[in-house]
Order: structure tokens, then sequence, then C-alpha cells
């Protein structure tokens, strides 16, 4: 018998179900979401058990070329993670014309909307517009809610990140505030 030289014929199911669960050649096959989690700072303090616990809480999203995500102006509820896809953002975007003051373009492993889920009634200051067939995953508020209740620590982890995050933005957008600040005073001043 072979399993007298120490050689066992089967595998354990679990593990011919991950396999085949992360083949290619699985129709079903679905992508690597830890992988993708791994590589983005605002998970940077997470082990690789609470970043494949905290994708257990995502929604995809796939949105065609020129797709509008949201609007300026409506109601926040998550933020979005970009698996795949560039997205813009826009101010005053006008959709008819698909025309608006662009503000910046997002590309894989970016990040957006992270106001509209700690912030309640937030309105989108700016519009966002899939350039290219775009793979979004979202956490929306209930997701986080739930992630909160069931996982507590790995919900605090993502908030507190999420906060650093806002809070070096607000510093940089309060930086060239006062720039413009100054250089408004020394035009004022050569009058």
């Amino acid at each position: 018998m072979n399993e007298d030289r120490g050689f066992n014929h089967s595998l354990e199911t679990p593990l011919l179900k991950y396999l085949w669960a992360s083949s290619p050649l699985n129709l079903n096959f679905v992508p690597d979401y830890h992988q993708y989690f791994k590589k983005m700072r605002l998970l940077d303090s997470f082990t690789d058990h609470e970043i494949r616990i905290f994708t257990r809480y995502l929604r995809k999203r796939v949105f065609q070329q020129d797709e509008v995500i949201f609007h300026q102006g409506e109601t926040g509820y998550g933020i979005y993670f970009i698996f795949s896809g560039l997205v813009t953002i826009y101010s005053n975007f006008d959709e008819k014309n698909s025309r608006g003051d662009e503000i910046l373009t997002l590309k894989s492993s970016e990040y957006f909307g992270e106001m509209g889920l700690l912030e309640n009634f937030n309105k989108r200051t700016a519009s966002a517009v899939a350039k290219e067939t775009t793979v979004l995953l979202g956490l929306f508020k209930p997701d986080l809610e739930k992630l909160l209740e069931q996982h507590p620590v790995i919900g605090a982890k993502f908030l507190r990140e999420t906060a650093l995050i806002m809070a070096g933005r607000i510093g940089d957008l309060t930086k060239e505030m006062m720039k413009l600040r100054k250089i408004i005073v020394d035009l004022e001043k050569s009058k």
C-alpha cells in the first residue's frame, strides 16, 4: 500500500476547491482582491488575514466608458477602490456634453469618495466618470456598519487609516490655500 510509504492519494476537498476556484480555467474565476489590497497604502497596517476579511464586505461594480459613477451634489454612501480602469473627477460636469472642469484622473489602486462613507448626508463635491470600462470595488455605509459589528478591530483600523489619509489631504489643501492667498495678497499690493 502507498499509505505505508507515507503517500496519501487523496487531497483534502477544501484544498481542491481552492485550487479550482483560483484557476484561470475556472469560468467563475474571481480576481485576487487580497493581492490588490495588499499593495494599497490605505491598508498598510492590515495583516493578510485582516485584508481577506475586509474584502468580503466589498461590492463589485462595472462602469462602461463615459458612464457617470456619481454626480456632484448627490448624497454619498461609500468609498470606491479602482480595481481596473480610469476614473476622471470633474467639477461642474455637464452630462449632455460630457464636459466639465477636470480635477484629476485616477487609475488602478487609487480610491475616491471616502467622505461619502464617513460623513452623514455627505453631498458629493464633484462628479466621477469612467474614462474606459472600469471595475470598482465599493465599501458602502451598511457594509462598513456590518464590518464594525462583526469585526470591530478591522473596522476601526480601516476608519483610522481613512481618517489619516483625509487629514493628510486636508493638510495639503490648507497649504495650497495659503499659497493662493499669498499670491492674491502680492497681486493686490502690486496694483
